[in-house]
C-alpha cells in the first residue's frame, strides 16, 4: 500500500449511515465525509491499527444529518474524522457546533479534514468550535493519519480518566458531607438534650454554647461543600443576562433582611443573551457579589458592568471594600481559604469551577483599601451562526 491518500470525485448520497462492523474493547473513530472512497482508504489505513491493545471500529456517517444521529447513538466516540463539506458548504462546522454545544459531549476528538479550506479558516473553527487538529485531504498521508488518530485517542482517554477520577471525587465528597452532617446533627442534639434537662447547669452551660455554636459553622460548611461538589454544569440556553445578574442581586438582598444592612447596586447592562447554564450563572455571580458585601464595611457598593463584544461578553464586579493583601490572591480559589471570620471559604472555589464546567475566563484585580474587582469573560459561541 502506498503512503499517499487518494480521494475519488465521485459523491454518493446514501439515506442511511453505514456502521462498519463494531466490537466490544475498541475504540470508536467516526468517518464523516460524502465521498465513499474516504471512508474506504481510512478504514483500509487503520485496519491494523491498535492502541494500549485495543482495536478500532469504524463508524460511517456521509452527511452533517447522519453525524448528528451517529454521535447521539454512540457518545462514547473517541475520535471523528470530519469532513467540511458535505450537503452544505458548512456542514461538518454545524456538526462540531452540534456535538459541542446541544450533545455536550466534550471529550470526543474532532480532527476536521477538508479539500477546501476556504470554506473553514483554520483560526477561526479551532478557537471557537474546539477543533482538536485541522488538516487538509491533499497532506493527509497514511502515517500522518494514524499519527494524528493515535494522538486523538490518547488526549481522549486521558480525558476520560480525568473525568472518572473527578466523579469519584464527587461522590466521596457526597458521602462524606452526608457523614459529618449526621454526626453533626446527633452532636449537637446532645447537647440541646443536656441544656434542657438542667438549664442550671452554669459550670457547663458556656461549653454546651460553644459546641452548639460550632456544630452549626461545621453544618454549614458541609452545606458548602456539599454545593461545590453538585456543581456541575446542565442545559446550556440563551438567557436574558440582565434577568440573571438581577436574580443573583435579590438572593443577596434576601441575606442581608434582618441585618440593618442594604446593598447600593450600580448596573451596567444593555439586554442581550449569553449562553450559558442559567441555574449555575446565577451561582456564580451571587457568590461574587456576596464576597463583595462581605468585605465591606457599612452599607457596600457594588458596581456591576456588562460590556458585550463580538467575540464575548465581559462581566466585571467591583467592589468597594478592604480589598485583599497581595500574599492572599493565590489561594482565594482554595477551598477553606477565608478571610471571613465565619467564611468557609468555598464561596470562590464555586465560582472558579463554574467558569471551568463553562469555559470561561475568570480573573481578580485587588487593591488593598480600595476594593476588588472580578472579571469574567463569556465566551460568544452563539454569535458564530451555527445552530446545528
Amino acid at each position: 500500500m502506498t503512503d499517499e491518500i487518494f480521494y475519488a470525485d465521485e459523491v454518493k448520497d446514501p439515506t442511511v449511515a453505514k456502521v462498519v462492523s463494531e466490537g466490544s474493547g475498541t475504540w470508536k473513530i467516526m468517518v464523516v465525509d460524502d465521498q465513499e472512497d474516504v471512508h474506504n482508504v481510512t478504514r483500509l489505513v487503520l485496519e491494523d491499527f491498535a492502541f494500549e491493545g485495543r482495536k478500532v471500529t469504524c463508524l460511517s456517517a456521509y452527511s452533517g444529518k447522519e453525524a448528528k444521529e451517529l454521535i447521539a447513538e454512540h457518545p462514547d466516540t473517541a475520535v471523528i474524522l470530519l469532513d467540511v463539506v458535505m450537503e452544505t458548504s458548512r456542514a461538518g462546522l454545524e456538526v462540531a457546533h452540534f456535538i459541542r454545544s446541544e450533545a455536550r459531549n466534550q471529550f470526543v476528538r474532532i480532527i476536521l479534514r477538508t479539500g477546501q479550506p476556504g470554506e473553514a479558516p483554520e483560526r477561526e473553527v479551532v478557537t471557537e468550535l474546539d477543533i482538536n487538529d485541522y488538516r487538509q485531504k491533499t497532506e493527509l498521508t497514511a502515517d500522518r493519519l494514524v499519527t494524528a488518530v493515535t494522538t486523538a485517542i490518547r488526549s481522549y482517554r486521558d480525558l476520560k480518566i480525568i473525568d472518572d477520577s473527578r466523579r469519584g471525587l464527587h461522590l466521596l465528597a457526597m458521602s462524606v458531607a452526608h457523614q459529618i452532617r449526621n454526626r453533626t446533627v446527633t452532636i449537637a442534639g446532645f447537647a440541646n438534650l443536656i441544656k434542657k434537662k438542667d438549664p442550671n447547669l452554669s459550670d457547663i452551660s458556656e461549653y454546651l454554647t460553644t459546641i452548639l455554636h460550632e456544630s452549626s459553622r461545621l453544618e454549614s460548611m458541609v452545606k458548602d461543600v456539599t454545593s461545590y461538589a453538585s456543581t456541575e454544569i446542565g442545559e446550556l440556553k440563551l438567557s436574558g443576562i440582565r434577568d440573571l445578574i438581577e436574580d443573583a442581586m435579590e438572593r443577596v438582598d434576601g441575606s442581608l433582611e434582618g441585618t440593618g444592612r442594604t446593598v447600593e447596586w450600580e448596573v451596567f447592562c444593555p439586554d442581550q443573551t449569553v449562553l450559558v447554564d442559567p441555574r449555575l450563572f446565577v451561582k456564580a455571580i451571587e457568590a461574587v457579589l456576596q464576597n463583595g458585601v462581605d468585605f465591606s464595611d457599612g452599607l457596600p457598593r457594588i458596581k456591576v458592568m456588562v460590556s458585550p463584544g463580538r467575540l464575548a461578553c465581559v462581566i466585571k464586579v467591583t467592589d468597594f471594600g478592604c480589598g485583599i493583601d497581595e500574599k492572599d490572591l493565590p489561594f482565594i480559589y482554595d477551598p477553606f481559604f477565608s478571610l471571613k471570620p465565619k467564611g468557609s471559604g468555598m464561596g470562590l472555589s464555586i465560582v472558579k469551577k463554574v467558569a471551568m464546567e463553562h469555559q470561561w475566563d475568570l480573573s481578580v484585580d485587588s487593591t488593598p483599601g480600595n476594593g476588588t474587582t472580578v472579571r469574567i469573560v463569556i465566551p460568544r459561541r452563539e454569535l458564530t451562526g451555527l445552530k446545528g
